[in-house]
């Protein structure tokens, strides 16, 4: 219960900063049915993040294997940057990279847009990394203009689901099925990396 409150009193101080970018074009007209309040310990609780990021999230698929990775990330984010380096050429895996934005920087939610705007997002996210700045922690693929109000919607979407289930933007944040059948998440970069892999479950 404790958990729950400090959530929902942390989603609400950081909403206006995560909707300001969507709304600030007067067209832009937001509604995000079916995005309970969640959280919680139990093997069911992340089961049920886990179904409402496969329903209710936009992503970008990257590589055909039988695992499954879901990634929440800023392309901004070297963290997330760390761990798209090091699951690179991963046989056997298929990881689903769903950008979010966070409030401070300015360039996130448009990049994140721009990405998901791409004729091919997935070469779009590649093209971020392969030219992504440590120095100045920004990704490589360019922002100009502005994205459509409907792809501003989904990355807005992602980062109130993430920031619903985890009580703040935490990027990356890693949510898969193991082999063993349940429902395992990592909110930050993964101590070990491949022993996550390793631990994924192939799909039927």
């Amino acid at each position: 219960m404790e958990r729950s409150i400090v959530r929902r009193a942390l989603w609400l101080f950081f909403l206006p900063g995560l909707l300001w970018g969507a709304l600030s074009r007067p067209s832009a007209a937001l509604d995000f049915p079916g995005l309970p309040e969640l959280g919680g310990e139990t093997p069911a609780d992340r089961a049920a993040f886990l179904e409402k990021t496969k329903t209710e999230t936009t992503g970008i698929t990257v590589g055909q294997g039988r695992r499954t990775l879901w990634v929440y990330f800023n392309p901004d984010c070297s963290y997330c940057h760390r761990l798209w380096t090091a699951l690179a050429g991963t046989p056997d895996l298929t990881v689903i990279w769903i950008p979010v934005t966070f409030s401070p920087k300015a360039s996130s939610l448009a990049r994140s847009a721009a990405i998901l705007d791409a004729r091919d997002p997935a070469r779009a996210l590649e093209k971020n990394e392969e030219s992504f700045n440590d120095d100045r922690e920004e990704g490589g693929y360019p922002v100009s203009g502005r994205a459509s109000p409907h792809t501003e919607e989904a990355v807005t979407r992602n980062t109130m689901l993430l920031q619903m289930w985890t009580g703040k933007v935490a990027t990356p944040t890693l949510l898969w099925r193991t082999v063993r059948g349940e429902v395992a998440e990592s909110v930050g970069l993964p101590a070990d990396i491949p022993g996550t892999v390793a631990s994924i479950a192939p799909s039927p």
